[in-house]
């Protein structure tokens, strides 16, 4: 037993030693000086929405009273296969629901009295399960567009039926001991761990090892030492993904090297102030006839959408202006204020309406100030 565990405890944790590739950068606009940091582009995405079907197959290894001390022996070695379907609700947690087809071996040698005995049980077992899935790749770094590998481990519940046959040898000659016929069937808990490579968005390849264990002692027709029987399952995966991630490109901005004019219809053109006192933040007063603040909600850099679709896309009731430069497309609330304090109000409003991205920019006379004030 202590034999098994060891030998289970080290397969796990080398499933487990997973580098995340291409975690996603952060960063923050306060507190820094937005003109000496570039433009920075961020790609999000998100799985959750999406479906996953697919098939599993390869060896699994009986676990029991037949089987006591090794692990992966030749002697309990059996095929098993299956096919999974899989609904991701968020990017780190999932539900798969599990069925598998596969057989069932096991063998022990012994003595009774003089006579060597050999027993030993063959047959099928079907399983149905449904398991919690937990992406620990995305868990430890938040997921965005281009990871290609993932670590999961997985635990659930669900029903064993087996129809397994015992033999006995004594001196070579075959006997059939008292034993149940037929299908019989129990609870099953399966816990594992895998590992998971996205070839394209849409078909991914992995492997992954289970411990399944049934809540009877009757899977190899023996009732003795151990009181649960266990099937491992060492499974390579191939599965398809239904439905796109979803995708947001974030657009995070700093200082340009020459501002953007802008010129409501309701602001008179005067001459533009001197680089100083448009790209130092303190200069800008919180209430000023000259400064007005404006709430921008979002920007693409390879989308150029439409105000309607911004505001549908956003849910948001209030006028939308578009503004575009360099390819880069910004879409701001078109309202202006004299007010910071009232920006920041809205820009809150936004905020907890689930538009993240929605912060304050300063214009002075129709030029747009590159300095993130909220």
């Amino acid at each position: 037993m202590q034999l098994y565990l060891r030998y289970t405890a080290s397969v796990f944790v080398l499933v487990l030693i997973h580098f995340t590739l291409f975690a996603q950068s952060f960063s923050t606009y306060r507190g820094s000086d937005p003109s000496s940091n570039p433009a920075k582009t961020v790609k999000k995405g998100s799985l959750a929405g999406t479906w996953e079907a697919g098939a599993m197959l390869g060896p699994d290894f009986y676990y029991g009273d037949l089987n006591t001390k090794k692990f992966l022996p030749n002697r309990s070695i059996s095929a098993a296969g299956g096919v999974f379907v899989m609904r991701q609700f968020t990017n780190v947690i999932g539900l798969k629901g599990q069925l598998l087809f596969g057989g069932l071996h096991g063998s022990k040698d012994g003595q009774e009295g003089s006579q060597s005995v050999n027993w030993t049980f063959r047959g099928t077992f079907l399983d149905f399960t449904v398991n919690s899935v937990f992406n620990l790749s995305n868990l430890v770094s938040p997921y965005h567009d281009g990871r290609k590998i993932f670590a999961y481990g997985t635990v659930g519940i669900g029903v064993n039926a087996w129809n397994t046959r015992l033999t006995k040898g004594v001196n070579g000659e075959l006997t059939n001991p008292l034993q149940n016929n037929g299908f019989q069937a129990g609870f099953v808990l399966p816990f594992g761990v895998g590992l998971q490579y996205a070839i394209t968005s849409k078909i991914n390849a992995g492997i992954e090892y289970t411990v399944r264990t049934i809540f009877s002692d009757h899977v190899d027709q023996t009732v003795g030492g151990y009181k649960c029987d266990v099937i491992n399952l060492l499974a390579f995966t191939a599965s398809y993904r239904l439905g796109a991630p979803k995708k947001k490109l974030n657009v995070q901005e700093y200082g340009y090297s020459s501002p953007v004019t802008y010129l409501p219809a309701t602001l008179v053109p005067v001459p533009v102030p001197q680089p100083e006192a448009v790209h130092t933040s303190p200069g800008i007063p919180s209430s000023s006839d000259v400064y007005e603040y404006v709430v921008q909600i979002c920007a693409f850099s390879q989308h150029n959408y439409t105000v309607a679709w911004v505001k549908k896309h956003y849910r948001v009731d209030m006028p939308v202006i578009k503004e575009s430069e360099n390819g880069l497309n910004r879409y701001i609330i078109g309202h202006y204020y004299k007010d910071l304090n009232v920006a920041k109000e809205l820009c809150d409003r936004l905020r907890k309406k689930g538009i993240h991205d929605a912060w304050v920019i300063a214009y002075q006379n129709g030029v747009r100030h590159h300095v993130v004030l909220y």
